[in-house]
């Protein structure tokens, strides 16, 4: 059998592919950093407080849902399109940004787990840290109902925050210096300090 025929297909497969790749325009990439930022500011404000004491405002709970459900349906339909933003493209701050956005989308724990890959090659192209790798795998680890990895997920329990169970939890210091994570007691000190009684 002649093997060029299928090498001719396989080529013009391969160039129409890379054909229709389109990359996002100037115009695009600059409506996206600014809807980023917006949205990563609309992320935060909503969250001042929440928890702290071990108190949970259920107004702050539903206004919290509401801007998540929002924030999360603009990012998936920008990356369905476009693919998950990079540092080169619209900067650092921007992807901190988009991450914020996914790791808050718990109530589409499927696009948080089908963006789980994006975030690990973005932490190894520099434009996250590997404490993202290591929040968001845990959060979908606690979403999916097992055991966290890394130590970064906590639950409010009769008023007091509590670490959700660890997997392994001997080696959990070595997991999270791997992501650059200080040691867990170290965290829970600081998680302490930010959510006691002011």
């Amino acid at each position: 059998m002649n093997p060029y025929p299928r090498t001719l297909l396989l080529l013009l497969v391969v160039c129409s592919c890379r054909h229709s790749a389109e990359q996002p325009s100037t115009v695009v990439l600059a409506e996206a950093r600014q809807q980023l930022a917006e949205r990563g500011r609309t992320d935060q404000a909503v969250r001042e407080g929440f928890g702290v004491g071990g108190v949970i405002d259920s107004a702050q709970g539903v206004a919290m849902a509401r801007t998540d459900s929002v924030n999360t349906a603009w990012l998936k339909a920008y990356v369905a399109r476009w693919g998950w933003p990079t540092a080169a493209q619209m900067g650092r701050d921007a992807v901190e940004a988009a991450f914020l956005i996914l790791q808050h989308a718990v109530h589409d724990t499927a696009f948080m787990r089908a963006m789980l890959p994006a975030i690990e090659q973005a932490h190894r192209r520099g434009d996250l840290d590997g404490g993202a790798v290591a929040m968001l795998t845990d959060r979908v680890e606690v979403k999916a109902g097992h055991a966290q990895i890394y130590g970064t997920q906590l639950s409010l329990k009769s008023g007091r925050w509590v670490l959700d169970p660890i997997a392994d939890s001997a080696a959990v210091d070595a997991r999270r210096k791997s992501m650059g994570l200080p040691p867990l007691a170290e965290y829970l000190r600081l998680v302490d300090s930010m959510l006691r009684s002011p």
